[in-house]
């Protein structure tokens, strides 16, 4: 018979990992909270608040229910259509069922909405590589390459519309904004491509940098880059890209015209859609950047001041047009997004851990 061993048992620090996690997650929300009032504050500042009880008197609550309504039935298409893609992007890293990407795909988006400073992000690489075969760090590569090529679209749109309605006269500011992503997004891209070519030269340079630091870390970064590039390598070489391409036109398509089809039926705001490409392209790069849940604050003050470029929001009558469509888009966007989301965990208990990021602690 064994004796009991009287050496004291010690505490992994793993064991702390779960209240680290939390800690971290609470500190990312209150931090993102803040900015997310910072940015509504600003959006606000300029509009005619005050009016807006008045101008909700004086409209047809049934012709704005029938124009919600469409609104969200075009919308909801977009979404789907962003859904289907991925699994595009995520079959040529290997075999897994297409239901099951679909649903990861849903709760990852609705968790990029409600998760602050867009940790959303890695939600759907993580639950995807828990539930099948498939490595979190190839999957992480269809998430990069899905949002550079979004970005490169909006800014593509963004200078498109800039170039067709203000010309030389375009603001500063806005064409800034393009710059700014369109640097990014190249870059990302750049560096993506590079590294995917010259893959053994850069995890040399990985062991020759880290490596010489510490042996387990370059180890363990150069395996998840050699992951990642596995993943990058599977979508350059795959049929199934042209198919994401083609998806993300038809996506962005949809997204844009039901942004115009509200503001211009639901509260007679006089834009076109060339104009509303501009707001398109400035709104879906200003809510890349991290902020509040919902992305509370960077989409009112980047939709507000890039409708002001082509009316004028100081008008108390058409400032309060403004204020209610661009609150009104954002719930409707919110509630399609988040819906789908939300039932999808209730029917698969096992997705519902991943709304808290602590889980990816484990």
């Amino acid at each position: 018979m064994t004796e009991p061993s009287n050496t004291p048992v010690t505490t992994s620090l793993d064991d702390d990992a779960p209240d680290r996690g939390r800690r971290r997650f609470w500190v990312s929300f209150v931090v993102a909270n803040v900015l997310g009032a910072i940015f509504l504050w600003i959006a606000a500042r300029g509009l005619p608040i005050s009016e807006l009880d008045d101008y909700l008197a004086r409209t047809d609550p049934w012709h704005l229910a029938r124009v919600f309504a469409a609104f969200i039935a075009v919308y909801s298409l977009s979404h789907a259509a962003r859904v289907v893609r991925w699994y595009d992007l995520v079959r040529p890293i290997g075999e897994v069922e297409k239901g099951l990407v679909h649903r990861v795909c849903i709760v990852g988006l609705g968790a990029i909405v409600l998760l602050p400073l867009r940790l959303g992000e890695f939600v759907r690489p993580v639950l995807l590589s828990r539930r099948s075969e498939l490595p979190a760090s190839s999957l992480l590569a269809t998430a990069v390459v899905e949002r550079v090529v979004d970005g490169l679209v909006v800014t593509g749109v963004l200078f498109a519309s800039m170039a067709l309605t203000m010309g030389t006269s375009a603001p500063t500011w806005a064409l800034a904004t393009g710059g700014a992503a369109a640097t990014l997004f190249l870059g990302v891209l750049t560096a993506c491509v590079l590294a995917w070519w010259r893959r053994d030269w850069t995890l040399a340079m990985v062991d020759a940098t880290f490596g010489r630091a510490s042996k387990k870390l370059g180890d363990a970064l150069g395996g998840l880059l050699s992951s990642f590039l596995d993943g990058f390598e599977a979508l350059a070489r795959g049929r199934a890209l042209g198919r994401f391409l083609g998806t993300t036109a038809v996506y962005w398509s949809i997204n844009l015209t039901s942004m115009w089809g509200l503001a211009r039926f639901g509260f007679g705001l006089d834009i076109s859609p060339i104009q509303i490409g501009a707001v398109f392209g400035i709104t879906s790069i200003g809510i890349m950047i991290p902020g509040g849940p919902g992305q509370a604050g960077t989409f009112e003050v980047f939709m507000v001041e890039s409708l002001g470029l082509f009316m004028n929001i100081e008008d108390a009558d058409i400032g309060v047009r403004v204020l209610a469509f661009v609150a009104t888009i954002h719930v409707l966007q919110f509630i399609v997004i988040t819906a789908p989301a939300f039932l999808t965990m209730w029917f698969d208990p096992r997705t519902r851990g991943m709304m808290s990021m602590t889980s990816l602690e484990d």
